[in-house]
């Protein structure tokens, strides 16, 4: 495999995958180095092992392509920094706003905390989360299920002024 092909899985692994029992992992492997050896470290050491020698590679990673330029969401919704996302489940799926947080916070790695309002309706529901986090979130949740219903997140529409 090359090293783009490698670098490019990378990038798929970051976004789809829940990574929850990697970050365990690495707390642990962290543990193990000393004090001043970070996870940024531990991350680049997994790279080099994982792809190999780069000297030669062109780290700019123009060859990539910027996706999040060409397909650059574009969030609405946004108050106090936060950007508010639309969800197709609701009161009806028997989803809690505790269930919600629960799949958030594994499938993207963002802190719990960090998740803003939920409004849960009969059969969607909208949450605010950090614009920074709002496309990780998005991207994390798609093609996911949650109390087995194929999941939809986009970013919601303008609120209209009452």
């Amino acid at each position: 495999m090359n090293y783009e092909k490698k670098i490019e899985n990378v990038l798929e692994t970051a976004l789809t995958y829940d990574l929850t029992d990697y970050y365990a992992l690495l707390k642990a492997l962290r543990k193990k180095l000393p004090f001043l050896v970070g996870t940024r470290r531990i991350a680049a050491a997994l790279l080099r092992e994982f792809i190999g020698d780069i000297s030669k590679l062109d780290v700019s990673l123009d060859w990539l392509g910027d996706k999040s330029t060409s397909g650059k969401v574009v969030f609405e919704d946004v108050k106090d920094g936060k950007a508010r996302l639309f969800i197709n489940i609701g009161k009806n799926h028997n989803i809690s706003p505790g269930d919600l947080i629960r799949e958030i916070v594994k499938r993207s790695g963002i802190d719990g905390k960090l998740i803003g309002k939920i409004d849960i309706h009969s059969t969607y529901s909208f949450f605010e989360v950090p614009e920074q986090y709002a496309e990780l979130v998005l991207l994390s949740l798609d093609k996911t299920k949650i109390k087995r219903v194929p999941i939809v997140v986009e970013p919601a529409k303008k609120r209209k002024k009452k």
